[in-house]
């Protein structure tokens, strides 16, 4: 069955308005059952973290800038623009020590996540058909883990979420004879992403690849995803001018990698991050970033972490592997997460994916490229 056989929304408006109703009643029940949006939590990030340090710097009228602590330190392209500038809003109105503030961004975070079964269902449509779209939106919907991310962090994850299922959706219902207004979205949809979450470009490379193999097979215009990608490379142009105005060099959508690489991998590392080693954790390196500057400081330890790479390149290879394993496992979160996480748990999802893989080879759904290159692609920023 091809796509243009294969292609109606797979349940009934009705339905999807339960379903997402009852997403958001599991997120909304997880907050107030076990009050996440209290500042004396356990789980971080709820008040902490670059997110809203930077927003509370823009709200104080400050600018992108700050992320560490509430003394400015200069401007900052450690993460991308998008939520940081939505979370400011709150806080230039609400304030951000005031509990109505939390509450506020959580209940939103949660209607986003709660909306993902929306492309998700739409994603079933096109490929793997009604009962198995209707069984992996309940699971998104009930499954308490995928609930816990909009309600205990102010990060963009649940934004993210939306957006690459999104994203996925639109590429599906793409074809040859689908005229350049529908490209053009693609491209303004792609671009507004990747301000969400650079990390995101994966499945950019994933779409954009498959799109044109597609269209040279069927003879069409092939150059239309071209359209796209200048549209999206538009969208994201003036965030990479003002970096490029503000730090005197071209940076990226978020100049921090050289730190993440550092971060990670060092001698007898675990295979994840250690707060001794990052900014808000280590007053030295509070220090060395407010010293050197942001670029400064990110070029320093990016020296620092490709030294260990070419001192130690067995143990390297072996750190990778044991984050790409935490990364599916979620095991690495212990150290951070209160009771009610359980990684077990998660890893069962993690896990079936590769089981979903075999399947896909063995049955070629359609697109069954797409949704393997997410699978394999998004987690490699991480890992």
């Amino acid at each position: 069955m091809n796509n243009q056989e294969k292609n109606a929304y797979p349940v009934k408006r009705p339905t999807v308005f339960i379903m997402v109703l009852a997403a958001f009643a599991v997120r909304f029940g997880f907050m107030m059952l076990l009050t996440t949006y209290q500042f004396n939590r356990v789980d971080d990030f709820s008040d902490g973290g670059e997110t809203a340090n930077i927003a509370a710097s823009i709200a104080n009228g400050h600018g992108f800038s700050s992320p560490f602590a509430n003394q400015y330190t200069g401007p900052t392209a450690w993460i991308a623009p998008v939520y940081p500038y939505s979370i400011s809003l709150v806080y230039r109105y609400l304030g951000r020590t005031e509990l109505a503030s939390p509450m506020l961004i959580f209940t939103a975070q949660a209607a986003l996540s709660a909306l993902t079964v929306i492309p998700i269902l739409g994603i079933a449509g096109y490929t793997v058909g009604r009962s198995a779209g209707l069984l992996a939106a309940w699971t998104w919907t009930l499954f308490p883990w995928f609930s816990k991310w909009s309600v205990t962090w102010v990060w963009e994850v649940s934004l993210s979420a939306l957006l690459l299922a999104s994203l996925a959706w639109y590429v599906l219902g793409l074809r040859g004879t689908s005229p350049y207004r529908h490209w053009i979205g693609l491209g303004a949809l792609e671009g507004f992403a990747l301000l969400v979450n650079p990390a995101l470009a994966t499945f950019l490379l994933v779409s954009v690849v498959w799109c044109r193999w597609g269209l040279h097979l069927r003879k069409r215009e092939w150059f239309k995803p071209a359209a796209a990608m200048t549209v999206c490379l538009l969208v994201v142009s003036p965030w990479m001018i003002r970096n490029r105005a503000v730090f005197g060099q071209w940076v990226f959508l978020r100049g921090n990698f050289g730190y993440e690489f550092y971060q990670g991998n060092y001698h007898l590392s675990q295979g994840h991050g250690s707060g001794a080693r990052h900014p808000m954790g280590n007053p030295k390196e509070y220090e060395d970033y407010k010293r050197l500057g942001e670029v400064g400081y990110i070029q320093s330890r990016q020296k620092t972490g490709l030294q260990f790479v070419r001192e130690h390149p067995a143990e390297f290879i072996w750190v990778s592997l044991k984050r790409a394993t935490y990364f599916w496992r979620g095991t690495s979160l212990l150290a951070r997460i209160p009771w009610y996480w359980v990684p077990a748990s998660f890893a069962v999802l993690s896990y079936l994916s590769l089981f979903a893989v075999v399947t896909m080879f063995r049955r070629k759904p359609y697109a069954w490229q797409v949704l393997l290159g997410m699978i394999l692609l998004y987690p490699l920023p991480i890992t």
